[in-house]
């Protein structure tokens, strides 16, 4: 990439947390803009996170010092992640507590001072033995009342990501939970995930397993599941609570100056697109570029042999049957480049005043059914190609057919 040497801006949000992807290029043009803090972790680290290894970018001790040194020399942090949902009750074995604590005292040693958890022992853990971390609380613990909240922050926590995934549009209970607590409060905007979720604490647990060093195969059947039924529900998109660049101010004056950004891996080009977006509170074009981990003209960095590496499990399930599942991961372009995103959700077609259709809703109590806004909404901005459509549901059924009978497992 090349390097933005202009100023640092000041038009855009206080802070902005960028997911990593490790490339160095990338950071001096990120200085432009207002990037508080970039979030990652090791690929293995004995200590499980929010994401399966398989997404995870392979990294030494020696790239993690050089990556972070360079972050420090423009002014951005660097946001170590310990935030998986579980650990299996290992946290309570010495095995554990002396992995954990020597991975903090390495962390220390390459110039760390950041680190986000979900549960609240590690918390406590944290701040009694390695007092010089602030530490933010991730969206895993789903904190989504002021009473959570002040738990959270009683606890000791400098900042707390809410449950953006459902109350990113619920202005009152965002207002609410801004007034309960003094610390830093951040929001999640660009995610796709569906509103109340009913598969996440079974995703985030899963990730969680899919993190650690068993190395045992794990098939996201939350994502398969979510993104077969967006294709058959466009209004998916619009009921996802993610927040326009250009609606930012709104939040900013509830008092939400941090704002996170996803997604760990990808391209440095769509990275850098995510920030000035938000940084300069406009988008005009695909809202799903903005908001999408897949799909794009630039190949996806991948470890060598990265397929072999985390499938090729023989003894777990077949390698036959699991082809259908790569299979579709390149027709959604996650293995490699695609020529346009398949997806579109056009921004000129969403209305200026999109937000004010929830001021007064409370989307969790209400059936969509009787409502209807996201679906006219959707039918005006939301489309999807026929051909990619129609393949990627076709290969949907194929995996949902291996996997319901057992004929994955050969059982």
């Amino acid at each position: 990439m090349s390097v933005n040497t202009q100023q640092r801006s000041t038009s855009g949000p206080t802070r902005l947390s960028l997911a990593a992807n490790y490339d160095p290029e990338l950071i001096p043009s990120l200085a432009a803009y207002p990037v508080d803090e970039v979030y990652g972790k090791f690929l293995s680290d004995g200590v499980s996170g929010g994401r399966p290894r398989y997404l995870a970018t392979p990294l030494s001790e020696s790239d993690l010092r050089q990556y972070i040194s360079l972050l420090d020399r423009h002014g951005i942090a660097f946001n170590y992640l310990l935030n998986g949902s579980c650990f299996g009750n290992r946290e309570w074995t010495r095995p554990w507590q002396k992995r954990v604590t020597a991975l903090l005292k390495k962390l220390v040693g390459l110039g760390v001072r950041r680190v986000t958890v979900s549960t609240p022992f590690l918390l406590e853990l944290v701040k009694r033995r390695f007092p010089e971390f602030k530490v933010k609380v991730g969206i895993y613990a789903q904190v989504d009342t002021p009473r959570r909240a002040r738990f959270w922050e009683g606890l000791g926590a400098d900042a707390i990501t809410l449950e953006s995934f459902s109350i990113n549009r619920n202005f009152a209970r965002l207002a609410a939970i801004r007034h309960s607590v003094s610390c830093d409060l951040q929001l999640i905007v660009n995610h796709v995930c569906l509103l109340n979720c009913p598969m996440q604490t079974y995703h985030q647990n899963g990730f969680a397993h899919a993190s650690d060093d068993t190395n045992t195969l794990f098939i996201d059947y939350c994502l398969l599941r979510c993104s077969r039924l967006r294709l058959t529900d466009l209004s998916q998109f619009i009921k996802a609570a993610w927040i326009r660049p250009e609606d930012l101010a709104a939040y900013e004056s509830m008092g939400y100056t941090t704002f996170k950004l996803l997604e760990r891996g990808i391209p440095s080009a769509e990275l850098l697109r995510r920030v000035r977006a938000y940084s300069e509170r406009r988008f005009d074009g695909n809202l799903a570029e903005l908001l999408l981990s897949y799909g794009f003209k630039e190949p996806i960095p991948r470890e060598s042999h990265w397929s072999l590496r985390h499938f090729w499990k023989p003894r777990q399930a077949s390698p036959l049957r699991l082809k259908s599942m790569l299979d579709l991961a390149r027709l959604q372009g996650m293995l490699s480049p695609l020529p346009e995103c398949p997806i579109r959700i056009d921004t000129l077609q969403i209305p200026k005043n999109f937000l004010d259709g929830f001021r007064t809703l409370d989307c969790a109590s209400l059936d969509c059914r009787a409502c209807g806004y996201c679906e006219r909404i959707a039918a005006q901005a939301v489309s999807i190609s026929p051909e990619y459509r129609s393949e990627v549901l076709k290969k949907y059924e194929e995996i949902d057919e291996t996997m319901a009978t057992g004929k994955l497992w050969g059982v």
